[in-house]
């Protein structure tokens, strides 16, 4: 066995990297707006980038953004990734089960989080509900992201010794309950 992470857990790391990145800067956007502190003009600096409207507009689309990126990571994930450790892999079924319970609840903090944040700016009551929703969604994201790299790591290394990157199948055209027809 090499000690070369392989294609899979390079590509995982580096998607959970640019995850943990973008929630870092959700979170501080949140934070920005919520306390209408100083900072609120950077943070509307870096969304400008992102949209030519209010900071509470760019904060919801970035937001819907990155909840839209998680949820397609999972689907993917549940669809093509985790049968294929399955599939090449022995004692894994725990893991997966655990992730796949994972995906599912992280789907409701997901949801929560995006619905919260579309009231702020906001008074109290919508800034707290903006906040701890958010801050659900890290805490829960934080702890499945680590949990998925250090228990996938040794499967998801030999994975890229036996299966070449070119020969991943495409997630299904269903994946995220969209098909051929529209």
């Amino acid at each position: 066995m090499t000690d070369e992470p392989g294609w899979a857990l390079t590509r995982l790391i580096e998607i959970h990297t640019a995850m943990r990145d973008d929630l870092a800067l959700l979170r501080r956007a949140v934070a920005a707006i919520t306390a209408n502190a100083d900072d609120a003009d950077a943070v509307a600096e870096a969304f400008a980038v992102l949209s030519i409207r209010t900071p509470g507009w760019s904060l919801n689309r970035y937001c819907a953004a990155f909840c839209g990126f998680v949820h397609e990571h999972h689907s993917v994930e549940d669809s093509v990734m985790f049968p294929m450790l399955l599939e090449h892999g022995d004692g894994l079924q725990p893991v997966i089960a655990k992730l796949r319970a994972d995906h599912l609840l992280l789907t409701r903090y997901l949801d929560e989080t995006e619905r919260a944040l579309t009231d702020l700016p906001g008074d109290a009551a919508a800034t707290t509900a903006a906040v701890s929703a958010l801050e659900r969604l890290v805490e829960h994201l934080a702890a499945h992201l680590d949990f998925e790299e250090v228990s996938l790591t040794p499967a998801l290394t030999a994975l890229s010794t036996v299966v070449s990157e070119d020969d991943v199948p495409a997630p299904p055209a269903d994946h995220l309950g969209v098909t051929a027809d529209g």
